[in-house]
């Protein structure tokens, strides 16, 4: 678990990890065992600030993009960094959940269920193993097996691509940072070179990688050499005296729980090399921020309550808003005098309400913030509340999706105690988890029926609700290299270091897992044409020597590409042409 500057809590991490092994050494209880899943939750809840952190940041930059008081030359250059940083932003959710997914892949092999959650944003993270009754904890026949193999001097594939992402992401962030634009109008860039980290003590890598930061502006390097510390893994690692592979030292009869504790601290190394590079986009423009961190549609009315034949006049419009700002609320529900006994205070965005059957009336102030002080603007609302009833709806845009995906059913029934709630499905599975109810799907073109039913007071099954679905295949990805895509068709030759094919929803609006399992490379220069074929998303070495023979205007035609989208049967996508510059 080698890396660079470590916060105190980070180090505390770290040495727990050490002296848990220790204790596994000498065969200590399964309490041992389970400490290793307190760790790992401790590693979580770092990594779910990170995340925040990390997003916040995000919102800042759009906050200064939207800011009154800067100029439009300057609101572009912000939007270009907002682009580059969501960039950033969607490279690290993939990286982290290459991480997860591993972890879930290695814990499916010891008992079947899904082992992973969304912690926020699309990021996933493993379930806390003893609250959810894992039983094989201290398994570990399979960490070796799937990432090691039998001989530690030939690591398996697993193994190697461990290494090879983090390593990949590394250098894919460092071009992303270095890519700027001096005052004199001359062109920084870094182009990634290979380096080799011996040993956890090693720094002879970050002398090595001084040859590489030649073309660097001169206050990124450092930052450059810090993301390296943290994402090249050390050759080596010390096991008793001898030399084992990085891959060894960590996987090698480690138990489930300490190897998922390995893959969560990955995640966080991930997130920290982010935060890296978006603290370094902030820094590039001292704009005072707008405190705006999210836009989104808003629809609404004076009441939500409608008879048969009525109407009503429904708003509709754009709002801007900092989620991370605390108000202070003071309102009266059925109180329209405001008398001081009745009044309620939050400080939050949202407060909850309630009553009996029938319509309801709110008013109240929030404070607001202006140049004069603090004002308290008036606001009011009416609400109805009704009968029991039930609603079913689907979690990924109110269709179901076929190639394996668990599609997240959100059901109500109001007025019903929720054990005697009974959801059943036709042309599709439904199964609990947790507190939500999955279905899974397989005829594309088809229809699905959803029902749900309920027992009354009286144990008498009552039929709430039935909706229809449509069955759609999960969408395609679309083709990335270095940044890269057919909508961007051109590509500056430093990006060329770049050894590896992505794929991904250009618009991400289902985290779906998406793996190419081969593509076709043809390269087109003044000495003709090259064709090549990997069986990865890794580029060959034929491939690599031939890219670093290629000048301004030769061709890269990527065709054949073959994904495996959520572990189903691979498909084809669509391929890209990039023109070197």
């Amino acid at each position: 678990m080698a890396g660079g500057k470590e916060t105190p809590r980070q180090k505390m991490i770290g040495l727990m990890y050490l002296v848990l092994m220790a204790m596994l050494a000498m065969n200590v209880s399964k309490e041992v065992i389970n400490s290793f899943v307190t760790l790992s939750n401790n590693i979580e809840n770092q990594n779910t600030d990170l995340v925040n952190s990390n997003r916040n940041m995000i919102g800042t930059l759009f906050g200064k993009m939207n800011s009154p008081e800067i100029a439009e030359n300057e609101k572009k250059e912000l939007k270009e960094l907002y682009n580059k940083a969501l960039k950033v932003h969607g490279m690290a959710r993939n990286t982290a959940n290459f991480y997860m997914n591993n972890a879930q892949e290695m814990l499916v092999e010891g008992q079947e269920g899904n082992w992973l959650y969304d912690a926020g944003d699309g990021f996933l993270a493993v379930k806390d193993l003893v609250h959810h009754e894992y039983n094989k904890k201290d398994d570990y026949d399979i960490p070796t097996r799937i990432f090691v193999g039998t001989d530690h001097q030939n690591i398996t594939e697993k193994g190697k691509s461990l290494v090879t992402t983090l390593e990949n992401y590394r250098d894919s962030l460092c071009i992303l940072l270095a890519q700027k634009e001096g005052d004199k109008g001359e062109q920084y860039y870094f182009e990634p070179i290979e380096v080799v980290r011996k040993t956890e003590d090693d720094t002879t890598f970050l002398t090595q990688l001084d040859a590489a930061l030649t073309t660097v502006k001169e206050s990124d390097k450092l930052l450059i050499k810090e993301i390296y510390r943290l994402l090249t893994m050390p050759q080596f690692v010390d096991n008793h005296g001898e030399n084992y592979p990085w891959q060894a030292g960590q996987f090698d009869h480690a138990p489930m729980v300490a190897a998922s504790a390995i893959f969560t601290s990955l995640k966080g190394r991930v997130l920290q090399a982010e935060k890296i590079v978006l603290n370094n986009f902030n820094e590039q423009n001292d704009a005072p921020v707008f405190p705006i961190n999210k836009v989104e549609p808003l629809a609404f009315a004076s009441t939500s309550y409608l008879n048969v034949g009525d109407s009503l006049d429904m708003a509709v419009m754009v709002a801007a808003f900092d989620t991370t700002a605390t108000p202070e609320i003071r309102y009266w529900v059925d109180d329209t005098l405001r008398t001081p006994e009745n009044m309620k205070t939050a400080n939050i965005n949202s407060v909850k309400l309630g009553g009996g059957v029938g319509e309801h009336r709110v008013v109240g102030e929030i404070a607001v913030q202006t140049k004069s002080g603090v004002e308290w603007r008036p606001f009011t609302y009416k609400y109805s509340v009704g009968s029991p009833n039930a609603t079913i709806s689907a979690a990924d845009l109110n269709v179901l999706y076929a190639n394996n995906w668990k599609n997240r059913i959100k059901v109500s029934a109001g007025g019903y105690d929720p054990s005697t709630i009974s959801v059943k499905g036709q042309n599709c599975t439904i199964s609990k988890e947790g507190s939500s109810y999955v279905a899974t799907v397989s005829k594309v073109g088809k229809k699905a029926k959803i029902s749900v039913s309920a027992k009354d007071k009286d144990g008498n099954s009552v039929s709430l609700t039935t909706k229809e679905f449509v069955i759609r295949a999960l969408p395609k990805p679309q083709l990335y290299y270095a940044g890269k895509s057919f909508e961007d068709p051109y590509i500056p030759k430093t990006y060329l270091g770049a050894n590896a094919v992505m794929v991904d929803l250009p618009d991400k609006i289902l985290d779906v897992s998406y793996k190419v399992t081969s593509f076709d490379l043809t390269t087109i220069s003044s000495k003709g044409p090259a064709d090549m074929h990997s069986n990865s998303n890794q580029f060959t070495q034929q491939m690599k020597e031939a890219k670093s023979k290629l000048g301004s205007g030769s061709k890269l035609i990527f065709s054949n590409v073959m994904v495996s989208i959520n572990g189903s049967k691979s498909v084809p996508i669509a391929g890209m042409t990039l023109t070197v510059q």
